[in-house]
């Protein structure tokens, strides 16, 4: 028998679960890309559930649809709001040509138009797949397995981080399942359920899921029982075989930057566990003098001695005071500390130097490199929007500290470099407006981050116009130099700050998050001097986010202004530590030059993968319209007689089951000729039926009369398809 159609409110409910999942899909590609307009994909999402919900004809919803994404396309790529006739023959030209190019193998040529038109035909089908799944097949365990495993992959190989991510598509992905199969369980046994009669059933499951998925998210969590997968992968594809440093610096802390550029070697290396409430950027050190190759502290730094429990301010920052436990597996020559630390509270009692204009703490009588754990209190600091953006340029006249080493630039910078940080600030009042146009530069202008194939400035080459201007990939020296220097560029005191991001939490205890902080770790950003504020840090490296809390105490800020805080995993950073031996090239450079256009041309994989398969299965979907008509075709060749007939019967019987009209092991098939002709009317069935039995029970095959036992055949199988 036929399934029952879902009521709407049903639909509706599992719809819009459906589109939770399939965006967790878009959330890593907008947060690891450059990927926009996302919400356009959004909207066409509801368009295609709304039009399945109101059984629109086919004609109608492809028309819409198709006029949606054209407008889409006007808006994206020509900033219009309504559809032109002479946009419209452009795109169709734009897709004939890359039709061409597609057929041709040139897939690297590809427009971006192009490419953006294949991702909507891709939202299309999985779209299509979820209303199949949901409607006709009533299980969604496929995709929520595709999900997870496509979530997990991006996770373990790439800087997202899929920790809240995986929670909700848990519970969103539980609860579609659970709700299925009570619905699919109450169709096999013949009941109806009504949207609060499921609602009733179904709240058990939705209650058990959400109440473990929350359990789940703030539950202590174990250190990892495996190691960690990549390096073994590396393994496997020979590339690790290959690896020594090769003359390039290994990823760490080093205090020498004087020379900065060129590739290092990864190095997972545990440095320190730091437990705390929450991810710190961890602070080494600051730099104040730009030398064209690297960084160099010039200004003798003023020091004070004191004893671990002193406070290190003498006016300390009001505030909750918050803790942070740090236990050391690699020994450091400074002490890392979270923004707005005020006193070294544990161990009590030995001697501690504080370099305050380089934010510098060691601990001294050789205690430094032999300390294995210590403790510290800090307050966060935070920042109210209105505030930042009253100072303006002007103010930095009043200020009573000397900032002139904090605007130092070298004599032989070139010119360009300050006139591209002039026309990205010209247009700012506030100070803060112009650091974060610049930050916000390097995220909308081609730089990409890369820790391989990262040159070395030449001699009469400076470091930061080679990354503005030539090569635009680097990592966070590359990054936070290049903010640091436009700044200065345009008056703005900044310094360059070392130290390590925050890590990747590995468990809970105690009711503290313990995050693994590595050698991969070590990295580098900015901190400005904003009147009345003081220093502020920034981040300009892609793919990090800075802690920084900021009140939006301002309405109608743009949604670029405020950044969303998430917990990013941070890259691979440097130590300038050159090895004795050289034997070839790193592993990853090795595994990327083997596998790089599998890695460059992933999105064409997936979707050539997500098309093939989704193809798949709505021509599987489908097979009881297609298939009776090509095996009539097929049939038609064979000669008339017993094993023709005793075929045609067959294909028979498998057509009415994927009809719903299967034949129970308990009927006989005279019964079973008798329920097919009430569907279908007329007496085929029966006919059919008394000829087989006649061939198969009486062993009368002679007699038959297979001209028109062909033709009642083919007549009741078309009638299948209808």
């Amino acid at each position: 028998m036929k399934r029952s159609k879902l009521d709407w409110k049903v639909l509706l409910f599992l719809y819009a679960l459906s589109s939770v999942l399939l965006w967790e899909w878009f959330i890593p590609i907008v947060d690891l890309t450059d990927f926009g307009h996302p919400s356009l994909f959004i909207i066409y999402l509801v368009l295609f559930f709304a039009l399945t919900l109101l059984q629109l004809p086919w004609w109608i919803s492809g028309t819409v649809q198709i006029l949606y994404v054209v407008w889409a396309i006007h808006y994206m790529y020509f900033n219009k709001l309504w559809i032109s006739i002479a946009v419209t023959g452009y795109i169709l030209q734009d897709v004939q040509q890359n039709v061409l190019l597609l057929f041709q193998g040139n897939l690297g040529e590809l427009s971006n138009l192009f490419r953006t038109l294949l991702l909507f035909v891709l939202v299309w089908m999985i779209a299509y797949l979820l209303r199949h799944w949901i409607e006709v097949r009533r299980s969604m365990m496929m995709f929520f397995g595709f999900t997870i495993i496509f979530v997990a992959l991006l996770d373990t190989f790439t800087p997202y981080d899929a920790t809240s991510s995986i929670v909700r598509i848990m519970i969103v992905g539980l609860v579609i399942v659970g709700c299925l199969t009570i619905i699919k369980l109450s169709g096999d046994e013949g009941l109806s359920l009504r949207p609060k009669r499921l609602l009733l059933l179904s709240l058990p499951v939705v209650l058990i899921v959400v109440s473990i998925g929350l359990l789940s998210r703030n539950a202590p969590v174990y250190p990892p029982a495996w190691p960690d997968p990549v390096p073994f992968l590396l393994s496997l594809s020979g590339a690790e075989d290959n690896v020594s440093d090769n003359g390039q610096a290994r990823a760490g802390y080093d205090p020498d930057d004087t020379q900065l550029g060129g590739a290092f070697v990864q190095n997972n290396q545990l440095v320190f566990e730091a437990s705390v409430d929450e991810r710190q950027y961890w602070r080494i050190e600051t730099k104040d003098t730009y030398t064209s190759k690297g960084w160099i502290q010039d200004k003798e730094s003023d020091k004070e001695l004191l004893d671990t429990g002193e406070d290190l301010w003498n006016n300390p920052v009001e505030g909750e005071v918050l803790h942070a436990t740090l236990d050391f597996a690699e020994p450091l020559p400074f002490l890392a500390t979270p923004y707005g630390t005020t006193k070294i509270s544990s161990p009590e009692g030995l001697n501690l130097m504080h370099e305050m204009t380089t934010n510098r703490l060691y601990l001294l009588m050789g205690l430094q490199e032999k300390i294995e754990q210590y403790e510290m209190e800090f307050v966060e600091p935070t920042y109210i929007l209105s505030d930042l953006q009253k100072t303006e340029m002007v103010n930095y006249e009043t200020v009573p500290e000397d900032l002139n080493s904090y605007v130092q630039l070298p004599a032989e910078l070139p010119e360009r470099v300050k006139e591209l940080a002039l026309s990205i600030t010209e247009n700012e009042t506030a100070v803060y407006d112009k650091v974060k146009a610049i930050e916000q530069y390097f995220k909308k202008n081609g730089f990409v981050y890369e820790t391989q194939n990262v040159p070395v400035p030449d001699e009469e080459q400076d470091y930061v116009d080679q990354f503005l201007f030539d090569t635009k990939k680097g990592y966070c020296d590359n990054f936070s130099t290049s903010m640091a220097v436009m700044l200065r560029s345009v008056d703005i005191p900044t310094r360059w700050v070392k130290g390590f991001a925050p890590g990747e939490m590995a468990y809970k205890a105690s009711g503290k998050s313990v995050y693994r902080v590595t050698n991969d770790e070590a990295h580098s950003w900015v901190e400005v001097y904003i009147p009345e504020i003081g220093w502020m840090p920034f981040e300009p490296t892609l793919g990090f986010t800075h802690p920084t809390e900021i009140e939006f105490d301002i309405p109608n800020e743009s949604s670029e202004e405020e950044e969303i805080k998430k917990t990013v995993k941070p890259e691979v950073e440097k130590e300038k530590e050159l090895p004795k031996k050289t034997k070839g090239s790193p592993a990853f450079d090795a595994f990327k030059q083997k596998y790089v256009w599998l890695f460059s041309q992933w999105w064409i994989y997936v979707s050539l993968f997500v098309l093939i398969v989704g193809a798949s299965l709505i021509v599987y979907s489908k097979r009881s319209n297609w298939l009776p008509k090509w095996r009539i075709k097929q049939l038609r060749k064979l000669p008339n007689g017993r094993a023709k007939f005793e075929q045609q019967f067959t294909q028979l019987l498998q057509q009415l089951a994927r009809t719903g009209l299967p034949k129970d092991t308990a009927m006989t098939l005279s019964n079973y000729a008798k329920l097919v002709d009430e569907r279908y009317g007329g007496d085929r069935m029966a006919v059919l039926t008394n000829a087989y039995e006649t061939g198969i029970y009486g062993n009368d095959w002679e007699t038959q009369e297979w001209d028109k036992l062909n033709k009642v055949w083919e007549d009741l199988i078309i009638s299948t398809t209808c």
